[in-house]
C-alpha cells in the first residue's frame, strides 16, 4: 500500500493556507470570530479551528464562510484550475490620463482611459500584439491601421496584427485597453 503521509501533509498545508487566508480577510474587515461564525452558521470554536488549520473544512461550510467574508472561492483559492485571482480597484482617473492597471506577473498591459470629447489617444503597437479596447461609457472611433470602427457603450474591439490604433472620442468616454506583451 502506498504511503499516504505525503497526501496528508499536502492536505494539512492546504488547511493551514485556507485558514490563514480566512483569518487575514476577517481581520481586514475588522470582524470578530463570533460575528463571522454567526453569519456563516458555524460555531465560533469550529471557525477558530479552521482558521488555525487544526481541522479541514467541508465545502458547504467553506462556502458559508467565504460568503460571510464577502469573498469568492476563487479569491480564496486562486490556484484552482491554474487561475490566479487578485483583488483590485480602479480609482477615478483625471481627464485625458491613462492609468496602468497591470502588474508585473500579468501577460497584458491594461490601461484605463478617460477621454473628453475631441481627445485623441494613440496606441503604438510595433510588436503587433493583440489589443482589446472596451468602452465602459461614451463613444470613440478607432482607426486601426486605416480601418475605422465606431464604438459606443459596452462595445469591445479585439484586434490582431495592428501596429497603430488611434482613438478619437466622440463624447466623454471611459475605456479599458488591454494589450498583449509578446515578450512575456
Amino acid at each position: 500500500m502506498a504511503n499516504s503521509g505525503g497526501a496528508r501533509n499536502s492536505f494539512e498545508g492546504i488547511s493551514q493556507e485556507v485558514g490563514a487566508k480566512l483569518a487575514e480577510r476577517r481581520n481586514e474587515l475588522g470582524r470578530s470570530l463570533r460575528q463571522v461564525s454567526t453569519d456563516a452558521e458555524v460555531s465560533t470554536s469550529h471557525l477558530s479551528d479552521i482558521e488555525s488549520g487544526v481541522c479541514g473544512v467541508s465545502l458547504p461550510v467553506l462556502l458559508r464562510i467565504v460568503r460571510a467574508l464577502d469573498l469568492t472561492i476563487t479569491e480564496l483559492l486562486p490556484r484552482i484550475g491554474g487561475h490566479h485571482v487578485r483583488r483590485g480597484s480602479i480609482t477615478d482617473v483625471s481627464e485625458g490620463v491613462s492609468e496602468v492597471l497591470s502588474h508585473q506577473n500579468l501577460d497584458l498591459d491594461i490601461s484605463f482611459l478617460h477621454l473628453e470629447k475631441g481627445d485623441v489617444h494613440e496606441i503604438e503597437n510595433s510588436a503587433r500584439a493583440d489589443v482589446l479596447i472596451h468602452v465602459l461609457s461614451g463613444s470613440v472611433v478607432c482607426d486601426a491601421d486605416g480601418t475605422e470602427v465606431p464604438l459606443t457603450d459596452g462595445d469591445t474591439l479585439d484586434t490582431e496584427q495592428v501596429s497603430h490604433h488611434q482613438l478619437s472620442a466622440g463624447s466623454r468616454s471611459r475605456l479599458l485597453v488591454a494589450q498583449g506583451d509578446p515578450n512575456r
